[in-house]
């Protein structure tokens, strides 16, 4: 089973460092470029007090963004670009919904568009601007999956009641409706999580009700904090109860796989694309790799 490929947890790695500096001056770029040099000095602080052995890197990272959104003064830095993500992946789903149905395994197609929709996150090396993800979508789903436990999470899901998805970036949330749809047609009820407040390009429930993506779910719950990923002590009873009573958590993206790799949470589906070197060595994967890992 995969489980011994993981890591104890995900330790902050050196390489952590200059991508996290590097999103902030990209956040400062979106809000005020001339306070960057406050954010960049807060963040440095942080990460001066916080890089030290057994440092989870999602941990570290919300308190990198929590100092810089307060010397930049905005609670919501993407918010423009997050508008513009789920608007260009909407005209992206008449392409996404004909490969779904075409295809000879309708789930696994619809695993690599959502993955595909994991792209969809800025400052960190990746895509730069939302319009280069229609000029990617098909080179990535061609790719299929580098990293591949769907046969087992196909599995589980044939057996399943109760799923929860954790969504992440916004755009990638109008593509994951389609993955959605295709694990409540096999029969479990699917409850959605978006984060508690606004942070990064992550889903927040004003955005998923823009992008229509919560109205695919049974039930939507929020993480009720500003956390990258999901920070397991600081989450609500409602949510906490979900999560152990789920025969299947769904998490998208690195940042879930960051702060939850750790936990004792199981069965856990990691679906993204592995776009940095620590979390692909993590996960049994190459940067790059399109990634549906099981931790079971």
């Amino acid at each position: 089973m995969f489980e011994h490929l993981l890591p104890a947890f995900m330790e902050l790695a050196p390489e952590c460092i200059p991508c996290l500096l590097g999103r902030v001056l990209f956040e400062a770029e979106l809000c005020d470029p001339r306070k960057s040099a406050a954010a960049m000095r807060d963040s440095l602080r942080v990460l001066d007090e916080g890089f030290v052995p057994g440092a989870n890197s999602a941990e570290v990272a919300t308190r990198v963004h929590e100092r810089a959104y307060r010397a930049l003064g905005h609670a919501d830095p993407y918010h423009r670009l997050k508008i513009r993500s789920q608007d260009v992946a909407r005209e992206l789903l008449p392409r996404a919904q004909c490969l779904i149905e075409s295809a000879s395994d309708r789930l696994e197609a619809a695993v690599l568009v959502a993955i595909a929709g994991n792209v969809m996150d800025f400052g960190i090396g990746g895509l730069t601007d939302p319009n280069e993800l229609p000029r990617q979508f098909d080179s990535i789903v061609r790719q299929g999956l580098g990293a591949n436990d769907l046969p087992e999470i196909r599995d589980i899901l044939s057996r399943s009641k109760k799923v929860v998805y954790l969504l992440d970036n916004c755009g990638e949330d109008v593509l994951d409706a389609l993955l959605v749809r295709e694990i409540r047609s096999l029969g479990p009820r699917v409850t959605g999580v978006v984060k508690g407040e606004a942070i990064l390009t992550d889903v927040t429930m004003e955005d998923g009700r823009r992008s229509g993506i919560v109205d695919e779910f049974d039930a939507v719950l929020t993480t009720g904090m500003f956390a990258v990923g999901v920070d397991v002590d600081r989450m609500g009873d409602r949510l906490r109860r979900e999560m152990e009573e789920a025969d299947l958590i769904i998490a998208k993206g690195m940042a879930n796989f960051e702060s939850l790799s750790d936990s004792s949470y199981r069965p856990i589906a990691f679906l993204m694309r592995a776009k940095c070197r620590p979390v692909a060595q993590a996960v049994g994967a190459r940067k790059g790799d399109n990634v549906a890992r099981l931790l079971a």
